[in-house]
């Protein structure tokens, strides 16, 4: 599931990541772990004390590691409504990027990071390993790209869609090809496989496959504008919930490029449309988005914002739909000094539990839980390659918000989490 954890992870996760917030977009799949991804590999090209990064001189290529030691301060680490658990765990998460090539023209890359818990305070917290893996490719000619990727992430921490804590492994793959058939025109092609299974047995496990044409029209030197189609399949893998399974169709429009020297913009705004296997279940549609901005108006601090909705398959209820939709917003400036900055960011969200008729037992069909968060914290960079940061994130969820007061009280739960950190990269 795209969105399972990404919110969360945006608030207490990105404490995790803060050497490098604000200098990388997160795409959501490597949230939770202090990689930049091959974005990172951008700096190589670039000047500057803070973010320049260490890397083995290569002719075409470099090698850049990374280590983080984390020390988090959870107050409720199992989200639960009535008996709260304080928990303090002890992580540590080295990586590699390995990058061939540079960013801007044809390369290969292969990036690798792990989060080894060191110490925990409660034995139900989950004491293994989680991993993180991608690989990935860009290939350009005068008018065509072709890119891909393939990734691998087994992690357990707090789920937002869920509202528990899921341990899960993940495995992706996209494809992306581009042709130009103008001097402002060009056609592309998407497409994307995903396979989602979780250690409990009580969630729902279950493949994701999407495929879109896009055309894309330039508006600007540097930006363009895009309408979207595309279809899919989401197929449950167990017979018993055969239910869930839908073929799904949207259409979208979306832009992408830097629409002005102090602005960008990057992701599409559509509508979903699902037809399910199950006859008794009605069809249903939503609107979808993936949407972020960033601008830096004054140069000193950088906002971001970011829309986000999605239909997925709802792995914690029974044979019903879910739909995840909200709003982030974050800020990041320097105080005082280059080397030190400030971040914060705060989520407004909704949770729907939709689907159309369900068999008689469906059980959360119809419900709405809401829930909203802040992050606020500080980093330090030294001259080198060394930072030191400290965050305090906070989550509230109110389940069934338009239920029983019996139903609220016993699915609503809070959370705050208090992170300090230590990172050498690359």
């Amino acid at each position: 599931m795209k969105r399972i954890a990404a919110i969360w992870f945006a608030l207490a996760g990105a404490v995790f990541a803060a050497p490098t917030l604000g200098m990388a977009a997160d795409d959501g799949y490597a949230a939770g772990f202090y990689t930049r991804g091959v974005d990172a590999a951008s700096y190589i090209d670039q000047g500057g004390a803070v973010v320049d990064p260490f890397y083995v001189p290569a002719k075409t290529g470099a090698l850049l590691p990374r280590v983080s030691l984390a020390i988090a301060r959870d107050d409720n680490v199992f989200l639960d409504a009535t008996n709260q658990t304080v928990g303090t765990t002890i992580s540590l998460a080295p990586g590699l990027l390995a990058i061939w090539g540079r960013p801007a023209d044809n390369h290969v890359y292969a990036d690798y990071g792990l989060i080894l818990p060191l110490y925990e305070s409660e034995e139900g917290l989950n004491d293994q390993p989680s991993h993180l893996l991608r690989l990935g490719s860009v290939y350009r000619t005068g008018k065509s790209q072709i890119q891909g990727q393939v990734g691998f992430r087994r992690l357990e921490d707090v789920d937002t869609v869920v509202g528990a804590r899921v341990a899960k492994r993940d495995l992706s793959a996209d494809l992306g090809v581009e042709h130009r058939i103008s001097g402002k025109s060009s056609l592309g092609l998407q497409g994307r496989a995903e396979m989602h299974e979780f250690d409990a047995e009580n969630y729902l496990d279950y493949n994701r496959y999407y495929g879109a044409g896009r055309l894309y029209h330039r508006v600007s030197p540097k930006s363009q504008m895009f309408v979207q189609g595309g279809l899919g399949r989401d197929d449950p893998r167990q017979p018993e919930d055969r239910a869930a399974a839908a073929d799904f169709y949207d259409l979208s429009l979306g832009v992408r490029g830097k629409q002005s020297p102090k602005f960008n913009a990057a992701g599409r705004v559509g509508y979903m449309w699902r037809r399910y296997d199950e006859e008794s279940r009605d069809d249903y549609a939503h609107w979808i988005a993936s949407l972020k901005a960033e601008s830096a108006p004054f140069g000193l601090a950088t906002f971001t914002g970011e829309l986000y909705a999605d239909i997925r398959p709802a792995v914690d209820a029974d044979a019903v739909d879910v739909v995840d939709q909200g709003v982030v917003f974050g800020a990041n400036r320097r105080l005082f000094s280059e080397r030190l900055r400030g971040n914060a960011s705060a989520t407004f969200g909704q949770i729907d539990y939709s689907g159309g008729a369900v068999p008689e037992g469906g059980g959360l069909d119809g419900r709405t839980d809401r829930y909203w968060g802040f992050s606020v914290g500080v980093d330090w960079w030294s001259k080198e390659r060394f930072s030191v940061g400290v965050a305090y994130s906070y989550m509230r969820r109110d389940g069934d918000v338009e239920g029983s007061a019996e139903t609220r009280d016993s699915t609503s739960y809070e959370q705050g989490r208090w992170t300090l950190r230590a990172s050498w990269n690359y």
